[in-house]
């Protein structure tokens, strides 16, 4: 069996280093989240045992200090990548996980099943939902998903925009991002747009960091 490389503290500082830079996935090897979780586990056990010597204790507990950070900046980094492209593709684009972890690649699937299940739900016609929850009865009984459309449209009202409604953000993008799909129309979004998204669009943006809210001020 081939001898295996260990993780060193310059593997980990150089991947943070070309995560924070990528706007995609960097390249890592399959069991990269083992590896880092061995090499974390090593320098504590070193630590315990060199504790006579207070020199290199005080170096590898403030190695181990920041090993633990950049590790879990890498993971952070790689996850939020991995839900917007899991938000895209629930959207309809097409993912780049050439670079995913068998991690990484189970909290995609997750995630991007949430998505498209949550707009399921959200995006089903009440007459439908009526129709899978009520027992059957006979056509004279209940009436027809269509003498419910011709109902609603003996008065007819002027729809409002998403924006008459409030359902409307305006936001700057802080950073050029992959063409995802909306309910309406694909976008996209460069670096410095300032646009008006769906609230749901618009706040997933805003959770991950990829834009900030632009608030009117009070006149």
């Amino acid at each position: 069996m081939a001898k295996r490389f260990e993780m060193t503290y310059e593997d980990l500082m150089s991947i943070y280093r070309q995560e924070s830079k990528l706007q995609t996935l960097s390249k890592v090897s399959p069991d990269f989240y083992v590896r880092v979780a061995n090499y974390l586990d090593a320098i504590e056990q070193r630590c315990s045992e060199d504790k006579t010597r207070a020199d290199i204790s005080g170096m590898l507990l403030s190695q181990l200090k920041t090993a633990k950070e950049k590790s879990s900046g890498i993971y952070e980094i790689r996850m939020r990548k991995i839900a917007l492209m899991a938000m895209n593709t629930a959207f309809g684009a097409e993912p780049r996980l050439d670079n995913a972890t068998p991690e990484e690649h189970e909290a995609f699937k997750i995630i991007k099943d949430f998505f498209i299940d949550h707009r399921k739900k959200t995006m089903t016609p009440e007459c439908e939902e009526k129709k899978s929850e009520k027992p059957a009865v006979s056509k004279e009984a209940e009436p027809s998903c269509q003498e419910e459309e011709a109902q609603v449209q003996e008065e007819p009202r002027p729809a409002k925009s998403d924006s008459e409604n409030g359902n409307m953000i305006l936001i700057r993008v802080l950073e050029d991002l992959p063409t995802f799909a909306g309910a309406d129309k694909n976008y996209q979004l460069m670096k410095e747009d300032v646009v008006s998204l769906p609230k749901n669009i618009a706040n997933i943006l805003l959770r991950n960091n990829k834009a900030i809210e632009i608030k009117a001020s009070n006149q």
